[in-house]
């Protein structure tokens, strides 16, 4: 049987182009779950898909663009991939004050959703996270009883995740925690003797009893609808970490 036009699409693309159009695939996904739980919420709006699903590659926080260094490909040939995959017709990109930004097309979505084996029409259960809410709470449970820094969680997950916040989501299954860790301070010029011992804050995010009841109740599930996502089993990214944590 000949390959769809969607899966042909993804095969015809090189290791690096789809390790982009699966960033820019979960962040679309992500834009469109906060679109999604805002109107369950009640606050409609008539703003147009094409600001909501604006995908932030350019400014510094970008979740996307930290998302591609860690993977090594966010270097000096983003400009020839992202023209790569607009002139296949998957994604559109452009400039919005002043910052790199790009938008999904109907063919990128489908060719991402081939590839990544999710189906034409497959549905989310209702208990389920976006795949990017999903990648996040991974995230977050890998690191254990340390916790996940709280600037390496992105916006969007920050925004619905986290238990107690202003606007919160529909599931409170991240907690930011703080503390405050002595430090020896350096002389500087403005301060050129600076207290022996001083202290600093430190926010991280950990999972939530109720995240963790979710995690493990529904990891095999997860592991099977997101299966390129490494979700560890709680139990291992404990020790894993605590053991990281030991080490010299």
């Amino acid at each position: 049987m000949a390959a769809s036009p969607a899966q042909s699409a993804w095969d015809d693309l090189n290791a690096r182009q789809r390790t982009y159009l699966t960033a820019f695939y979960r962040a679309d996904q992500g834009l469109e779950d906060e679109q999604r739980q805002r109107g369950a919420r009640g606050h409609w709006d008539r703003t147009p898909a094409r600001v909501w699903r604006r995908i932030d590659l350019g400014s510094y926080y970008s979740p996307v663009a930290r998302s591609l260094r860690t993977d090594g490909v966010y270097d000096s040939g983003t400009g020839a991939t992202l023209a790569a995959l607009s002139g296949r017709g998957l994604i559109e990109s452009g400039y919005v004050n002043g910052s790199l930004s790009v938008w999904m097309t109907r063919a990128g979505r489908a060719a991402a959703r081939a590839g990544l084996g999710y189906g034409p029409r497959w549905t989310k259960p209702k208990w389920a996270l976006s795949v990017s809410m999903w990648e996040a709470v991974v995230k977050v449970a890998a690191t254990g009883a340390t916790g996940l820094p709280a600037s390496e969680l992105w916006s969007s997950a920050y925004r619905y995740l986290i238990e107690g916040e202003l606007a919160p989501g529909t599931r409170g299954y991240l907690k930011v925690t703080q503390t405050y860790v002595a430090y020896t301070p350096e002389p500087s010029y403005y301060n050129p003797n600076p207290p022996p011992v001083a202290h600093r804050e430190e926010r991280h995010v950990h999972l939530t009893d109720a995240g963790r009841e979710h995690y493990a109740e529904r990891l095999e599930e997860y592991r099977e609808m997101y299966d390129e996502i490494e979700a560890p089993d709680l139990h291992q990214a404990e020790t894993a970490a605590a053991e990281e944590g030991r080490a010299p």
